[in-house]
């Protein structure tokens, strides 16, 4: 029986909970978190127990999960890696390149298996898109598109650390939403985005809450083109209308295209210009949470199997790593550097 534990108590942090609890072969052995109430509260619904300190959790564990504010991961990734634990660490990796940085040299340096939370690579119709595009089902793919849309930023009028500018713009739309987005590029194609290419479109609508500024956007829009030389044009927003909210992808291919919206449960389309197919995808095992999409709390049950070895999956698999990480941070912070020098550019 391994025993997981989970560094911070917060929402994401209860998702990794109750898909654990739903894993043969683990158990969560406790929590940490800065606010011992929470802790509390958290076990009382999780169980495990309160541990008061990153070291202590580690002691009793055999991996631990970053789930604590972007601004605290570095820290507490370093912690745990120097504790000579496994962990898996909630995304975006940091808040900066420079910290991201010492993540990678850190977990290399203590030889400890580091791995990133990107959950979205284990939703059923991403992997079938992967093999489209492998397969060349599709033709030579021309464009993507991919929206990722919640109103987050309408519902919640309480000011909190997302709102702020503690985590260096990471907790904004583009790096909380958005980071699934980049890695997802990444994942189905294995390309990097030509950072010459990029334009952004950062906006900031819901501008105070509790008469204090939001210093984060709650929409972006990416528009740009890959190395391998395909278009892709990424929307991700807090702010959109509850018809609006939903996680979307549409790839254009020479030959056919396939389209996939997460209000079409567990359906997706491939459309050849005359004919529309819609093909069946397994159901869901997990309830998803109100205000999540289809198939959101699965994809943490799947990557926990993955990540703590307990089932089988494709050799072409594997649970996103520190490279990956860094990798993603190494875009947004180009997004964040494109946008600026926008900014800038209407300044004079």
């Amino acid at each position: 029986m391994k025993k997981i534990g989970i560094v911070g108590a917060g929402n994401i942090a209860k998702a990794h909970a109750r898909a654990l609890s739903t894993i043969k072969g683990a158990e969560l052995s406790g929590v940490y978190d800065l606010h011992e109430s929470v802790a509390q509260g958290f076990i009382k619904q999780y169980g495990g127990r309160v541990y008061s300190s990153i070291d202590t959790l580690a002691d009793a564990s055999d991996g631990l999960i970053i789930a604590s504010p972007n601004f605290c991961h570095k820290d507490h990734a370093l912690q745990a890696l120097r504790a000579g634990q496994p962990i898996l660490c909630e995304k975006p990796m940091a808040v900066s390149l420079k910290e991201a940085k010492e993540m990678v040299e850190t977990a290399k340096q203590f030889q400890v298996q580091a791995s990133i939370g990107f959950n979205y690579r284990y939703l059923s119709f991403v992997n079938i898109l992967k093999n489209l595009i492998a397969n060349g089902e599709l033709g030579r793919i021309l464009t993507v598109r991919t929206h990722f849309k919640k109103n987050s930023a309408l519902r919640r009028k309480t000011f909190s650390w997302r709102d702020s500018g503690e985590s260096l713009r990471t907790s904004g739309a583009l790096g909380d939403l958005g980071i699934h987005l980049i890695d997802m590029l990444w994942y189905l194609f294995g390309s990097e985005m030509k950072k010459e290419s990029l334009n952004t479109k950062m906006l900031t609508h819901v501008k105070e809450k509790e008469e204090k500024k939001v210093q984060v956007d709650d929409h972006t829009e990416i528009f740009g083109q890959m190395e391998n030389q395909v278009f892709f044009h990424l929307v991700t927003s807090k702010s959109s209308q509850p018809e609006e909210c939903g996680f979307s992808v549409e790839v254009i291919g020479h030959d056919k295209v396939f389209k996939y919206h997460t209000n079409m449960k567990n359906e997706y389309e491939i459309s050849d210009g005359l004919s529309v197919e819609r093909h069946q995808m397994p159901q869901t095992l997990l309830t998803d949470p109100l205000n999540e999409f289809y198939g959101w709390s699965d994809t943490f049950r799947d990557q926990l199997l993955h990540w703590v070895n307990t089932d089988p999956y494709p050799s072409h698999m594997k649970v996103a790593d520190f490279e990956d990480g860094y990798r993603a941070q190494a875009a947004l912070n180009t997004c964040f550097e494109r946008e600026e020098a926008v900014v800038s550019a209407r300044a004079y």
